[in-house]
């Protein structure tokens, strides 16, 4: 009798430690994770910097005024979650664009501006961003890096908002940059509400519009890049490929650059959505951008 009692306390006791270890797990292991993963971020990032938002537009154009084949691919939290099969706010996920955005992250070689949005006190940051505009916490930035920096290792981390900024801050040196690339755009991947006026107005008369859904781009992503290559196989000499279509814009980049043509892919990002009137991001609404000295003079270039 005695023995069955122990063993039943045994195993009461047995139970009961399991259930508090589980509870001490869900109270604290998430926090313990984000504290190892934060550590763990820093001792790997040692030394690491981003490129600020002006030298990397600099770099751009001097590689397009060069009629040097490039690539400006803009990642971001949304590329990571798809990266793990995770949905984003203007694309479903799937298998096959999980895939496909690994193999983003790893497209390398000159003149390939691959960019990380960590901008932080962390990685560095330009004084005038602020949080909500371009600016993140460290904890954020330090996640971010963790789940991509095997794709950066050996080059650069380049900003993702070098035109978004100078448009806020420098707005004539951003009309500049927008000049230099409307004079060498030949085709521009982008949102089908785009309007006529406005794709003449920015990329150009004879520059030709593929038209992209405004969400779950991916979907078409078969028949974009069908229409593209295409083109591209048409025209002799360098030229400009403005894109704006979300996260599938960076699977779209990766087919086009590993097809070996003299281009520059230029991932032109939301601030066109503000040229069009649509504050579609929270840095949008905080700056008070001057569109009207933005696209100054534009009309002029052919």
């Amino acid at each position: 009798m005695r023995k069955t009692i122990k063993k039943i306390m045994r195993k009461t006791i047995r139970k009961t430690i399991i259930k508090i270890n589980y509870f001490i797990y869900r109270l604290f292991g998430n926090r313990f994770n984000a504290i190892y993963e934060l550590e763990l971020g820093k001792s790997i990032s040692q030394n690491v910097k981003i490129v600020s938002p002006d030298n990397t537009l600099d770099e751009i154009e001097q590689c397009i005024l060069d009629a040097k084949k490039g690539a400006y691919l803009r990642f971001g939290d949304g590329d990571v979650f798809l990266f793990k099969n995770v949905l984003d706010s203007y694309q479903v996920n799937s298998k096959a664009l999980s895939i496909e955005m690994g193999e983003c992250f790893s497209v390398s070689g000159q003149n390939v501006f691959k960019c990380l949005a960590i901008h932080s006190d962390y990685f560095g940051f330009s004084e005038e961003m602020s949080e909500d505009n371009h600016k993140n916490n460290d904890e954020f930035a330090l996640k971010l890096f963790l789940d991509t920096y095997k794709y950066f290792i050996g080059s650069n981390i380049y900003s993702p908002v070098a035109l978004h900024f100078m448009a806020a801050i420098n707005v004539k040196r951003a009309n500049f940059f927008l000049k230099t690339l409307k004079s060498k755009t030949k085709i521009f991947i982008g949102n089908e509400q785009v309007n006529e006026q406005m794709k003449i107005h920015l990329f150009g008369q004879k520059t030709i519009h593929i038209k992209t859904p405004v969400k779950n781009a991916y979907s078409e992503i078969d028949r974009i890049e069908y229409e593209a290559l295409k083109f591209i196989s048409e025209n002799e000499g360098f030229f400009v490929i403005c894109v704006a279509m979300g996260c599938s814009g960076r699977p779209l980049i990766k087919r086009i650059w590993n097809k070996k043509y003299n281009v520059f892919l230029f991932d032109f990002g939301s601030l066109l959505d503000g040229i069009l009137g649509n504050n579609s991001r929270k840095w949008l609404e905080i700056n008070d951008i001057n569109y009207d000295e933005l696209l100054n003079g534009l009309d002029k270039i052919e």
